[in-house]
């Protein structure tokens, strides 16, 4: 396979943003994403990925690891400590973790999907 290449450049158009499907209080973080691509095995996808402020349950169970470009908040495992992230950090989460994220400024981060 060739390996794959995505630039993020200033005019990446994004998707139109979406509304989290578990929001947790008033303030209802929006998502949105661009150069996302499911590769040839459907379980993998990756790209990038925008988030408002707000709070929410995570919805994705397959291993993922994220690169946050920008943004900070945090988030608290379902059976952990919370987790603080900023720009500049990379995260790990394994299959099924379950928690709540905590999104204090807007977050964009690339992200890498398997299972």
């Amino acid at each position: 396979m060739t390996p794959i290449v995505k630039r993020l450049t200033a005019d990446t158009e994004f998707s139109p943003q979406t509304p989290v499907a578990q929001p947790l209080g008033d303030v209802i973080s929006q998502t949105r994403v661009a150069i996302s691509q499911v590769l040839e095995d459907p379980r993998v996808s990756l790209g990038l990925w925008e988030c408002t402020p707000g709070t929410w349950r995570r919805q994705v169970l397959q291993a993922e690891y994220s690169y946050f470009i920008s943004g900070k908040g945090q988030f608290t495992p379902d059976e952990g400590e919370p987790i603080h992230f900023q720009g500049g950090d990379a995260v790990y989460f394994a299959p099924g973790t379950t928690g709540v994220w905590n999104i204090e400024e807007t977050v964009t981060k690339h992200y890498f999907i398997v299972g």
